[in-house]
């Protein structure tokens, strides 16, 4: 009898090691799926807004359990939920059904989290390997790599041109297609969060307080401005180029020139990036308010009190705003008025921010819960 009990824990451990370790490969037919959440605050912009008719109720559509912590932040390329884990591992999961498809193991952590365009997967690994590397998905393949010290903010990528920055505060332009360098920079502070973009400018914060706006196509600097504290968000652009600092600042600036044009200081340290709907701003802070501002002036419009410290950036999705605090809840607000319209609780606090294909929203937490809600 007990040897029949080890033979069926066996084969039920070798299931579940076997699931585990599938290898994710992308499906030639599903390499030209429209992007969705393509980048960590959806576009290069950074702006984490999605048009969605979604009502605003956190209905249950699926649930995975994890056996890693997220590490990078979630993503959504070909249709599929990205998923980077604190164990060298990257987990594909069907975004509809929540089906596990597959993983790719790395050498080091992908602590950038994956932007995939077609069938070609951008990411970066951490000490002591030190890469950013191009992964065709078709064939598991690695088409590039470039060395570079300890990129923690996800690229973007321009037409046929990514950029990345690191901690040691090298900033580069590579080809996308065959990573040689087009141009490189040197900065003096750490570029933490990644840079962002519209096209013609690249913004690269720093944790110095300089915020750099290069060109895009020569990395020519456009302005190079040092705000009053450390920068470890990205900025976001619209009409204006905006950042939040560390120390409670939140700071507007002109895009062609850099200059200030408002600055508001909040009582709380912010460590979350702006999500931007048309001309109204929210972001979390450690004291757990979230607020709204207006774009031309920073107005605060409205502000929602949370049970516990917002390091996850929000998103917005349709005529919701959603967001987690490490009090373990997701919240879903109007994000005209700022009323609660209905929230989640998870066992644990949620780091990461939500991702959305405008038809659900996926979000992780700390212990490897992934949860998909809907309508």
């Amino acid at each position: 009898m007990r040897r029949k009990l080890t033979i069926l824990i066996l084969v039920v451990a070798g299931i579940i090691i076997s699931g585990c370790s599938k290898e994710f490969i992308l499906p030639r037919t599903e390499v030209k799926t429209p992007a969705s959440w393509q980048f960590p605050r959806k576009d290069i912009q950074s702006r984490a807004a999605i048009k969605s008719e979604f009502g605003g109720q956190l209905n249950l559509k699926w649930e995975q359990k994890n056996s890693e912590s997220p590490l990078g932040p979630l993503t959504i390329g070909a249709g599929k939920l990205i998923y980077t884990g604190s164990r060298n591992r990257m987990f594909f999961y069907d975004l509809k059904t929540g089906e596990y498809l597959g993983m790719y193991k790395t050498k080091r952590n992908a602590q950038t989290g994956l932007v995939v365009v077609d069938s070609l997967a951008y990411f970066a690994i951490g000490p002591t390997k030190d890469l950013l590397i191009c992964l065709n998905l078709l064939n598991r393949r690695i088409s590039w790599d470039f060395d570079i010290k300890d990129v923690t903010g996800a690229p973007i990528i321009i037409d046929d041109r990514i950029y990345a920055g690191s901690s040691t505060g090298e900033i580069v332009c590579l080809d996308r297609h065959t990573g040689e360098p087009i141009w490189r920079h040197t900065a003096e502070g750490r570029c933490l969060a990644g840079p962002s973009g519209d096209g013609e400018m690249v913004l690269f914060p720093q944790d110095n307080g300089t915020i750099l706006g290069l060109k895009a196509a020569t990395g020519d600097i456009i302005f190079e401005v040092k705000l009053e504290q450390p920068l470890v968000t990205k900025a976001v652009i619209g009409d204006k180029v905006y950042i939040t600092g560390a120390e409670g600042g939140f700071y507007a600036l002109d895009k062609s020139s850099g200059t200030v044009v408002w600055e508001e200081i909040f009582p709380y340290p912010i460590w979350t990036s702006p999500a931007l709907d048309e001309r109204m701003l929210y972001f979390g802070d450690n004291g757990g308010n979230l607020r709204a501002l207006t774009g031309e002036d920073g107005t605060v419009l409205w502000q929602y009190k949370a049970d516990g410290v917002i390091v996850s950036s929000p998103i917005i999705v349709g005529d919701y705003l959603l967001f987690a605090s490490l009090d373990r809840n997701l919240y879903c607000l109007d994000k005209n008025t700022g009323t609660l319209v209905s929230k989640r609780e998870f066992k644990q606090g949620i780091n990461v921010p939500a991702v959305s294909d405008g038809k659900v929203i996926c979000v992780a937490a700390h212990d490897g819960t992934i949860q998909c809600f809907g309508d």
